[in-house]
């Protein structure tokens, strides 16, 4: 903090919006939501989020599989968890935990670094092409349900629309050969070897990834359906969560809800710390509910990140430890040598 007073002021602005978002919020509503979750309808969310993980897995897996990487697929599962915990508790939620998942690819299977990288990279561009699509939708449902009235149509969808057609032209341009990252990159002043180092790894990645989307298309269709059915359970994960709390609304206010916290997670903020708290209570009170259950759905979505996230942490400390004492003997076997 001393080093860096900016983040002083970084983590008060987080606890004033938190602060903000509660504010009027009586404590009895919440907690008499939240009494409505029982042994069942837990075991039930917790089942389902299982799911969703090893599906997010099965993505990536699937990309690896069709490289010619054979790994089990617990060992995925455990490295993507690994780097939810990263990017959940870092300032990007959508991203900080991919260097993860290359070392990993790296250190345990000895995959080379361009090929490591090019699986991440295509695993996170399908997502984040499904994300947007789910998003674009999700405003739709939202100016129908009413969530949106304030703003034009035009205005609202274009938020998304935007980001989406610029990832979806990328992909088209990697798709075609080209690479267009690596290509921003070339242009920065070459002279630091960090720089130069990037530009090639990026260059190599985004050239296996247009050889790959070439020789493999039914893979990279087969990955995509993934994502949408990804979502799809995500989508029931929530409305699901919504009737456990007792909160009545329509599978289009769902899915109006759930994209106003989707969009609250691409805030630079640790978990969307605020930001998912604020979205959920001003959904709750544009449907005419109480937006304490904005909170209570909340506080049901933080903690199961965090049970997630933490999870994911402490699975990468296990592996750390791990790598540690493969690496003590090597160092002493060459020692003797």
């Amino acid at each position: 903090m001393k080093k860096f007073p900016w983040l002083q002021l970084f983590w008060l602005l987080i606890l004033l919006l938190v602060i903000w978002s509660v504010r009027d919020i009586p404590l009895a509503d919440i907690l008499r939501a939240l009494r409505s979750l029982n042994a069942a309808k837990i075991l039930t969310l917790a089942a389902l989020n299982i799911c969703i993980l090893l599906l997010v897995s099965g993505r990536w897996w699937l990309i690896m599989r069709s490289q010619g990487h054979s790994l089990r697929y617990f060992s995925v599962a455990g490295y993507r968890m690994v780097a939810f915990g990263i990017s959940y508790f870092t300032l990007g939620p959508q991203f900080g935990g991919e260097p993860a998942q290359v070392y990993y690819l790296r250190s345990r299977h000895g995959i080379s670094t361009s090929s490591a990288l090019a699986s991440v990279s295509l695993d996170k561009i399908l997502e984040l092409l499904a994300n947007f699509a789910f998003l674009l939708v999700g405003i739709l449902a939202a100016l129908g349900s009413g969530l949106l009235a304030d703003l034009a149509p035009i205005q609202a969808t274009a938020w998304m629309a935007v980001p989406f057609v610029l990832l979806l032209a990328y992909t088209l341009a990697i798709w075609k050969g080209k690479s267009p990252l690596a290509g921003v990159l070339s242009r920065l002043p070459q002279r630091h070897g960090l720089i130069l180092r990037l530009t090639r790894a990026t260059a190599s990645a985004e050239g296996q990834i247009s050889q790959f989307c070439r020789r493999k298309p039914l893979a990279v269709f087969a990955a995509s359906l993934l994502s949408a059915l990804i979502l799809g359970v995500m989508t029931l994960e929530y409305w699901l969560s919504l009737r456990f709390l007792n909160i009545q609304v329509s599978l289009p206010q769902a899915v109006a809800a759930l994209t106003a916290a989707r969009i609250a997670f691409l805030f630079p903020l640790p978990g969307g710390l605020g930001a998912l708290e604020a979205s959920q209570m001003l959904a709750m009170e544009a449907l005419g509910l109480n937006p304490a259950l904005g909170l209570s759905i909340s506080l049901l979505i933080r903690g199961r990140d965090i049970i997630l996230g933490g999870l994911g942490i402490l699975w990468g400390g296990v592996l750390t430890r791990q790598r540690a004492r493969v690496s003590v003997p090597s160092q002493a076997t060459e020692r003797r040598i």
